[in-house]
């Protein structure tokens, strides 16, 4: 068995050092928050994407339509509905208010996460370390007003609500995230699996009233076309070809291999990778795994796959990697695993910053090596996942599951 480590690796036990380090992080996740807010105030388009949902919210306003072309705003009629509500406020405070609410979701998902004690090995004393290194994964979303963090947060508040068995709640997030973006549905589909009963009609039942409302909100021959457009946009949005704005992707990594796969067999790799993590799902169930490693595997595997197969991956879309990578991160350097195993996810999450880095600083051009880095990472990661949740020497005896 792997011991749980009776020196904390990262830091001392005391607890003045513990709130000494606590109350730094706390003050530097709200400085930098402060300083996107400060400059949203001096330069509200520059860096920023929240001008095109807020120009999709105006058009849901006025029944025009939202999708001419495959890119700009991607999102669902709903959200576009949703983004109306800001279009009533400067755009200056309405990006400010986005981009806290962003912050908001994460944090609160990332809290709760710890007071689950999900990760029964990470102590008190390491708790400002996870929010420390979540924060360089995520800042550049924060800063461009990104929904990468708020769709993660919502997954994580799914997935913990659901071992809280609060089914309603659950659904809900799960359904707001799968309207944000259609492919978290993919973690939601998950959860089905895990909790058939409980989960699966809430789910289906709350996706269906969230479409209604939609057309609540506006005329129902609008919404119709609105969403055929969607649909319609959504599935001509073919990025593979132009390297500039291809996915990010395990498709990416064959590509730099010189293995160009054609769409269909991308579409059999999708499905043989989802088929292959709801294997374990069900493995789980039969084993009888701890409610922690099988929403743990739910969160790791589920991020995994919507960033190496899923159907639109660009660099900025790595941050919801994060939560998922840190909590296993600082978890391994608390066991007494193995050196390999620590190596891997340090590797990982080292090469995930790396491409963050020379994305957002660096003018490179674009090639097959650059756009592999962030895949290179979570692949990684998925290694490690896979590894790591089918290792009962990292698991606690803790609460089996009852379906």
């Amino acid at each position: 068995m792997f011991r749980h480590r009776s020196v904390d690796c990262f830091s001392r036990r005391s607890e003045p050092d513990r709130w000494y380090r606590t109350s730094l992080v706390v003050a530097l996740w709200t400085a930098i928050l402060i300083g996107i807010c400060i400059r949203i105030g001096i330069s509200p388009h520059a860096h920023d994407v929240f001008g095109t949902y807020v120009d999709a919210g105006r058009k849901w306003e006025a029944g025009q339509p939202l999708y001419t072309y495959t890119r700009g705003f991607v999102y669902s009629p709903l959200v576009a509905a949703f983004f109306a509500l800001f279009s009533w406020l400067p755009i200056s405070v309405g990006s400010m208010l986005w981009r806290l609410l962003n912050a908001c979701i994460l944090i609160i998902a990332i809290c709760w996460w710890i007071r689950a004690q999900m990760h029964e090995h990470i102590p008190k004393s390491s708790n400002w370390l996870v929010f420390l290194l979540i924060l360089p994964l995520t800042v550049g979303n924060f800063n461009n007003g990104q929904v990468n963090p708020i769709i993660i947060g919502l997954l994580m508040i799914s997935i913990l609500a659901a071992h809280d068995e609060r089914w309603t709640l659950s659904a809900v997030c799960m359904a707001v995230a799968t309207y944000l973006k259609v492919y978290p549905l993919s973690v939601g589909l998950l959860l089905v699996l895990i909790y058939p009963r409980q989960f699966g009609w809430r789910l289906l039942l709350v996706l269906a009233v969230m479409g209604a409302l939609s057309f609540i909100l506006q005329r129902p021959d609008y919404v119709f076309e609105q969403y055929q457009r969607w649909f319609r946009t959504r599935a001509a949005d073919d990025r593979r070809m132009n390297m500039d704005i291809a996915p990010r992707d395990f498709s990416m990594i064959l590509r730099l291999l010189h293995i160009n796969l054609q769409a269909q067999f991308v579409s059999i790799l999708q499905i043989i990778a989802g088929a292959a993590i709801a294997t374990v799902c069900v493995i789980g169930r039969i084993q009888k795994w701890t409610f922690q490693r099988l929403s743990i595997w739910v969160l790791s595997a589920g991020t995994c796959w919507m960033l190496l197969f899923g159907p639109t991956t660009e660099d900025a879309t790595y941050a919801m990697i994060a939560p998922a990578l840190v909590f296993a991160l600082v978890d391994c350097f608390q066991q007494d695993a193995p050196v390999a195993m620590r190596v891997l996810i340090a590797t990982s999450f080292a090469v995930l910053l790396l491409g963050l880095i020379l994305n957002a600083f660096f003018g490179l051009k674009k090639t097959p090596g650059l756009m592999s880095i962030q895949p290179l990472g979570a692949l990684a990661f998925a290694g490690y996942a896979v590894v790591w949740l089918f290792s009962p020497a990292f698991w606690d005896k803790g609460r089996e599951l009852h379906v």
